[in-house]
């Protein structure tokens, strides 16, 4: 009897041994971008801050480095992975996500973008770029909410569903209503974003109980605040995930102190990755391939605040150019498919 009890686990172990020996690995990258604006008027947006006549002087020169800037953090980011999807935050338009992925640093790559004009008001939109050696796009959505204390539009949610290695995965980019009017003002909106993902997410899972899910984007809260862990129900990684549960990979970073924007001397961690236990059960593919998400920091993409310390070396301040990065810090998980 004992050795017929065996035979399972072996197969177990061979079977996971032959997925880790095949698998490869990728990275998924979530990045705000701060104001990735061209310098074309829109007549359908409030997008005359970043004109050339402008009071901040938003020039091509500027879009130029701006771009370069961008792309430079990305290419670092994938100096030893490839890329299988990038998730952004605050891009006017599909036109500058297809000027981000011409520049040098980005074009060994075949990248795809997915991209949407969205109600908000500035015009401000997320977008996904993907590989296409790696993927293969099966669907894609891109999810209103609607604001139940304004009558101005947000972002939309976008969501696509990739094939990657014959097996499905799905990506939802958000970037949820901002604390501009104080979190407890503005708290009724980022729940409003919540649910419309939630709602998505419960048939995604109703019609695939193994459904390899991924959540990505700046969500304006950090992983404690009410709007993720009670509306979207994402929760602390456990020892045993379950497979149609969702956990943040970004709590334990935030726990620790790490930030991926600072407000003053406050550490956040708004932007975030969310995932389905499937992903998370060591055995099945695709896989994530670490037990928390990463926040990329390089000396290079900070500056040094005398009253505040570290932080993220942005474009602007108010009117005033400073010619960084972001004010975000990107983050990352990989995955083995």
């Amino acid at each position: 009897m004992r050795k017929l009890l065996l035979i399972p686990i072996l197969v177990t172990a061979l079977c996971t041994g032959a997925i880790a020996q095949n698998a490869k690995a990728a990275r998924i990258i979530f990045y705000n971008t701060e104001n990735l604006f061209d310098t074309i008027d829109d007549p359908r947006t409030e997008d005359e801050e970043f004109l050339p006549g402008a009071k901040a002087q938003w020039t091509g020169e500027r879009y130029t480095i701006k771009l370069d800037h961008i792309a430079k953090v990305l290419a670092a980011m994938l100096e030893k992975n490839q890329p299988l999807v990038i998730g952004l935050a605050e891009v006017e338009n599909r036109q500058v996500v297809c000027d981000l992925i011409a520049r040098p640093a980005l074009k060994k790559f075949d990248l795809g973008v997915i991209e949407h004009d969205s109600p908000d008001p500035r015009g401000i939109d997320v977008g996904l770029i993907y590989n296409k050696k790696l993927g293969t796009i099966q669907d894609t959505a891109f999810l209103t909410v609607r604001l139940p204390d304004l009558d101005k539009g947000t972002r939309d949610i976008v969501y696509v569903k990739v094939e990657v290695g014959g097996k499905a995965m799905h990506f939802f980019v958000d970037h949820w209503p901002s604390r501009r009017d104080g979190p407890a003002v503005s708290q009724v909106r980022r729940y409003a974003a919540a649910m419309v993902l939630r709602n998505k997410i419960n048939q995604i899972e109703h019609a695939d109980p193994h459904a390899a899910i991924v959540v990505m984007g700046d969500l304006n809260d950090n992983p404690v605040d009410s709007s993720v862990s009670f509306i979207l129900g994402a929760q602390a990684l456990i020892e045993h995930p379950q497979t149609l549960a969702l956990y943040d990979l970004m709590l334990r970073p935030y726990q620790e102190g790490q930030y991926s924007l600072k407000y003053k001397s406050e550490n956040d961690v708004f932007d975030q990755f969310i995932v389905t236990g499937s992903l998370l059960d060591g055995v099945s593919t695709p896989q994530v391939t670490t037990r928390e998400g990463h926040i990329f920091r390089q000396d290079w993409m900070l500056f040094k605040h005398p009253k505040y310390g570290e932080m993220p070396n942005r474009t602007y301040s108010g009117p005033i150019w400073h010619g960084g990065y972001s004010d975000h810090l990107p983050v990352y998980i990989d995955v083995r498919y």
